[in-house]
């Protein structure tokens, strides 16, 4: 997950100094490509069959002659966060990533990201209080497969106000009128889902969970990472994003959020079973005994 959000400052050379942006809702526009092969760990890539190689190869293959991936989000920058170096984090929270701040003044703002086997560098530039843009590159790999990835970002200012406005009810003489006018009526479309407020995790984690029970699984995950976003240490919204994930038959994803809804909650039997599905799918089979038992275990306990 590609996200904005404060960087750590471990190991920054310079003294930061805030971007001069304002502080309030953003909306942002962010572009995608990508090159390679995903990087796997090597016990997981030697229990994969050659269909199962062929078929994640392809995926790859596909995903790079798509094109660039466009996502269109909003974010809520606060003042104490804006005091601070931002960046597009690869990988979200709880991955291991380091960041190190190169340079950062009023304009311009340039962060290396490390995670061990994969990094790369961020660059944001406020055009202006009320627009950003940023630059990134990123690159993975287990020394035979390799990931390259590389976003543009455009940000725009909305309003000081986080909670975007209501829509205004339509007047029952409107209404009327419409009702008058129209020859029949014709059945009721479902309406679509209303997002919450900015500020509310509990609400996109709720919205979540209804949109997989609809089998719109990556809506799902948008409204999940959001309610990540906001609410970091919330156990059951990444399993609930790795069960989508699970649905999608992204099992590398999905395995990954199950490990860190058990890092922040040890005892979760539901995610240490989600998890031993995903290892399963994945090929690694004892990890999946083992979080198997883990979850009779826990279940046992009730």
């Amino acid at each position: 997950m590609l996200a904005l959000s404060p960087a750590a400052l471990a190991g920054a050379s310079t003294v930061a100094e805030p971007l001069h942006i304002k502080p309030g809702l953003w909306e942002i526009r962010l572009t995608v490509r990508s090159s390679g092969q995903p990087p796997m760990p090597p016990d997981v890539l030697a229990k994969l069959t050659a269909e199962e190689r062929a078929r994640i190869e392809a995926k790859a293959r596909e995903q790079e002659a798509a094109g660039p991936r466009i996502t269109v989000k909003r974010r809520c920058l606060n003042e104490r966060e804006l005091e601070q170096p931002l960046a597009l984090t690869f990988g979200g929270e709880g991955q291991g990533c380091s960041r190190t701040v190169v340079s950062a003044s009023r304009i311009a703002q340039e962060i290396r990201v490390d995670c061990g086997k994969g990094g790369g560098t961020v660059r944001i530039e406020a055009l202006d209080p009320e627009n950003a843009k940023v630059a990134s590159n990123w690159t993975a790999t287990d020394g035979t497969r390799t990931l390259k990835m590389t976003s543009t970002a455009t940000l725009k200012w909305l309003g000081a106000a986080c909670q975007p406005p209501k829509a205004a009810a339509p007047q029952e003489t409107a209404k009327r009128s419409a009702a008058a006018r129209a020859p029949a009526p014709k059945p009721a479309e479902p309406a679509p889902p209303t997002l919450p407020a900015r500020e509310d995790a509990g609400s996109y984690y709720k919205l979540g969970k209804a949109q997989t029970g609809r089998n719109d699984f990556w809506g799902a995950i948008k409204s999940l990472n959001l309610a990540i976003d906001l609410d970091p240490r919330n156990a059951v919204a990444y399993n609930a994003r790795g069960y989508a994930y699970l649905r999608l038959q992204k099992f590398a994803n999905a395995a990954v959020d199950f490990s860190d809804a058990i890092r922040l909650r040890p005892d979760y039997a539901n995610a240490y079973q989600n998890r031993a599905i995903a290892e399963r799918r994945l090929g690694d089979e004892k990890a999946a005994a083992t979080d198997a038992r883990k979850a009779a275990e826990l279940a046992g306990r009730r």
